[in-house]
């Protein structure tokens, strides 16, 4: 691994958003009737958020033996993480708990080229205001800040060089000693491991995406009270 990458400051960054983005929450809660409400305080939120996940990607990209460019494009990502991310769901933690699916529009493609990429309205958001930050200041809407951080947090929970640094700021809980050693969801137990990954603001069940959750079943490992009490009242079959 590159000396130049540094997990702890991808954590430290993405909790310096969060805290951002909370800081929000505690003046306009998260509600159907503010999801389109935009803020100067939520354009920050919005610019670092995808400029984190850009700068993630990139290095991910980059130690690809078979990847020899230099400059990406969400659409270059969407070639290279798009089978995985599309499904990724997440519980955001509003005034209520609500499911997010931050890439779900790659669910249009038929297959995962860049001549069947769909753009995603978060990112195209913040290409906007990235680019004209004054005139376009008003796409940086709660809704769409919300949905983008939530997409970092997907980026970091898949990212395999920030397993260490995820165990290590508490996000983790399950019934393994080394819960950080699933988040490759490359084994198909992942699910009966009952492990969370939980941030202030969003909370996700490893190896569950495509899982269908029964009404009234209860997680059975360690998670927030919120997490369990959500995960046994929500049905998703």
């Amino acid at each position: 691994m590159s000396n130049s990458f540094s997990s702890n400051s991808v954590l430290n960054a993405y909790i310096r958003i969060e805290e951002m983005l909370s800081d929000v929450l505690r003046v306009v809660p998260y509600c159907d009737a503010h999801k389109s409400v935009w803020s100067d305080s939520l354009v920050p939120v919005l610019l670092e958020s995808c400029s984190l996940l850009d700068s993630l990607w990139k290095y991910e990209a980059q130690q690809s033996p078979c990847v020899t460019k230099d400059r990406f494009t969400m659409c270059d990502y969407f070639t290279y993480f798009g089978n995985y991310m599309q499904p990724k769901w997440v519980v955001f933690w509003g005034e209520t708990p609500e499911v997010l699916k931050p890439f779900e529009n790659w669910s249009m493609s038929a297959s995962y080229t860049s001549n069947d990429y769909t753009e995603l309205d978060w990112w195209e958001a913040y290409n906007s205001v990235k680019h004209d930050r004054l005139m376009n200041r008003m796409r940086a809407t709660l809704a769409i800040s919300v949905k983008a951080l939530g997409a970092v947090f997907l980026g970091i929970l898949r990212c395999e060089y920030c397993r260490d640094a995820i165990a290590q700021v508490g996000w983790l809980s399950g019934l393994h000693s080394n819960p950080a050693a699933f988040l490759g969801e490359d084994s198909g137990w992942t699910e009966d491991d009952w492990i969370a990954a939980e941030s202030k603001l969003f909370s996700y069940a490893v190896g569950w995406t495509c899982r269908p959750i029964p009404h009234n079943w209860t997680w059975q490992g360690p998670a927030s009270h919120r997490f369990c009490d959500w995960f046994a009242t929500y049905s998703r079959d």
